[in-house]
């Protein structure tokens, strides 16, 4: 019998649409049986949970899960072979003196690998302790570009609110800016993130305790150099009302006198222009001396360059998380690896720009959202201790205005 190239090609596809067909179903077939067992923060009686959403996205293509079904503190969920970033929300109840509290929970583990045929992990849960004192309100790290599309970078700031009902001194404030980069994840050891944070460079506010009230609903502001920046660049920042301002004596750095400059503690603080850093706002309970004299860092990590692995050693301080009042994690969506606090600071991240080298984010800022307003009018700032939605990534900076 006489076969035409059509009457082999009908076949020859219908063989090739099974095959493929086949192997999807084989790709399909990857599947874990992934046993989460939920550990309630220590220290709580009578804990329950309730309102539990667990979600896990899988890191190389973004698909996220969501799942409820939590039963006895586990929860049994069958997932594709992957690297999975696990977060869950929820709300706990628990007796303390002889009450019975509710409270906002939360855990987060990041990249968890799943393989195999069954996979069992534990997710460490805490306590969401929402803000109502000093927050960090904004964060102009990017810096401006001239009209001449020069980049402009002398003009950044920070914005530190009182998100309370009192009065709050701002004598002894701390910055700290991560030694650590969102965008480069290593296995540092030791590894402290559950006990502190690693800083890079630290600035405090001056004072002796009682000399910069900051009245509730009311800000600070921190500037990199207090001037009038449009002098230099018109579509800049005339920040010569800032109330602080970071100044190096050892650099090619502007001061201006009728300022008041912040101490330098430790390192100097030059804000990541495309945020693959993160920020820290605390106080040292006793005093700066004792921070340099007993939180020294330590630590070590291998560095990979060309198939050739060096292992490097790395001095630095640590700020306790005990000591820390808010974190903001940054870093830039295309380079995203990890954030560099314990979740229960911050278990997200805010940024300026989708690229690490976008030149749209330059004039924008991470600006933290309202929550509400009260009837005398006092604006409240959302503080859940997850960037990811407290701050309106990509903002028009509020000294813009």
């Amino acid at each position: 019998m006489k076969m035409t190239l059509r009457n082999l090609w009908i076949p020859l596809c219908a063989l090739l649409m099974l095959n493929a067909c086949k192997k999807d179903s084989v790709l399909d077939s990857k599947q874990i049986a992934l046993n989460l067992v939920l550990e309630n923060p220590s220290g709580l009686t009578d804990a329950k949970l309730s309102e539990v959403k667990v979600t896990f996205k899988e890191i190389n293509t973004g698909k996220e899960t969501l799942s409820t079904n939590v039963d006895q503190q586990k929860m049994n969920i069958t997932l594709g072979e992957g690297s999975y970033d696990v977060s869950l929300a929820g709300q706990i109840t628990y007796t303390e003196q002889g009450k019975s509290k509710t409270k906002k929970v939360a855990g987060l583990k990041q990249g968890m690998v799943l393989t195999g045929a069954q996979h069992s992990e534990s997710l460490a849960l805490f306590i969401v302790e929402e803000g109502e004192g000093f927050v960090i309100q904004e964060i102009f790290f990017t810096g401006t570009q001239t009209p001449e599309n020069k980049l402009y970078l002398g003009d950044k700031y920070f914005v530190i609110y009182n998100n309370s009902a009192q009065t709050l001194y701002a004598d002894g404030l701390v910055i700290g800016q991560s030694d650590f980069l969102t965008t480069q994840k290593r296995d540092y050891t030791p590894n402290v993130m559950s006990e502190a944070v690693a800083v890079g460079s630290v600035i405090k506010v001056p004072g002796s305790g009682t000399q910069y009230p900051v009245l509730p609903g009311k800000s600070i502001v921190i500037a990199d150099d207090a001037i009038n920046h449009k002098e230099y660049n018109p579509v800049s920042i005339d920040l010569r009302k800032a109330d602080f301002e970071i100044f190096n004596e050892d650099a090619d750095d502007i001061d201006n006198p009728q300022v008041k400059n912040m101490e330098n503690v430790y390192g100097r603080m030059v804000l990541h222009n495309r945020g693959f850093t993160s920020y820290v706002l605390a106080k040292f309970p006793n005093g700066t001396d004792d921070f340099l004299t007993h939180q020294k860092y330590d630590y070590s990590y291998n560095l990979q360059v060309g198939g050739v692995v060096y292992p490097m050693d790395q001095e630095e301080y640590k700020i306790p998380n005990s000591w820390i009042i808010d974190a903001v994690n940054l870093s830039v969506q295309s380079d995203f690896q990890w954030i560099v606090t314990d979740p229960s600071l911050d278990m997200g991240w805010t940024f300026c720009g989708k690229l690490s080298a976008d030149k749209t984010r330059f004039g924008k800022s991470v600006r933290r959202k309202v929550l509400s307003t009260t009837t005398e009018g006092r604006v409240i700032l959302k503080d859940t201790n997850n960037s990811s939605l407290d701050f309106e990534a990509e903002a028009k900076p509020y000294l813009m205005q």
